[in-house]
């Protein structure tokens, strides 16, 4: 049997806050993140992996976004146009994806200075990104704010388009396609190994 570890508040409650930010975040696994593009003085790129599935009828998403701030939009740009589009990307989009949490002011497009090419979404207030595997038009249906400062946003989603298609079962393979994070600075995929399996019963 191998060796267990263990930790508890006592410790961490003592370490750097750049230490303990780190064993937090990662410490659930990897998860796919994506480029959540909302319109402000410019179309601003906030890369989120905080994504919940809220439900399939009527179809919304969470994402967990981090406190507002002057050099972090997000929030204050869907609080004036409730509209945002989220797009995961390819893979070998992972350094790109990773400069677009840098704080850039609200004078600058992540989009443009990282060179991603987008184009109105027909028929919506939002972007389409040429490169994205997977893309969701959002719009904003419920905000809980949290006591931390970050709020969970539930999307409706109104429209998706997509590289690829899913299987006869709805599943999305394009999945193990896309980026996925662990932490603050580790980029990957996932694989899924096993299923589909049957609906579990009693």
């Amino acid at each position: 049997m191998s060796e267990r570890h263990s930790w508890n508040a006592s410790l961490w409650s003592n370490w750097d806050q750049m230490y303990r930010g780190q064993f937090f975040n990662s410490l659930y696994g990897a998860r796919s993140v994506a480029l959540l593009c909302s319109q402000g003085e410019v179309w601003n790129a906030a890369p989120v992996s905080q994504i919940i599935h809220v439900g399939a009828n009527p179809p919304r998403v969470g994402v967990l976004m981090r406190p507002n701030s002057a050099k972090h939009q997000s929030q204050s740009n869907l609080f004036r146009e409730p509209w945002a589009s989220l797009h995961f990307m390819p893979e070998d989009h992972a350094h790109r994806v990773h400069q677009a949490s840098a704080a850039y002011t609200d004078h600058d497009s992540e989009l443009a200075i990282l060179g991603w090419d987008f184009h109105p979404w027909e028929d919506y207030p939002a972007i389409l990104l040429k490169d994205a595997c997977l893309s969701l038009c959002l719009e904003v249906n419920e905000v809980l704010p949290l006591q931390n400062g970050t709020a969970l946003y539930v999307f409706d989603i109104h429209a998706i388009e997509s590289q690829g298609t899913p299987d006869s079962l709805g599943h999305w393979p394009i999945t193990e396609n896309i980026l996925h994070s662990q932490g603050l600075d580790y980029y990957g995929h996932a694989v899924m190994t096993h299923g589909p399996l049957p609906y579990a019963r009693p």
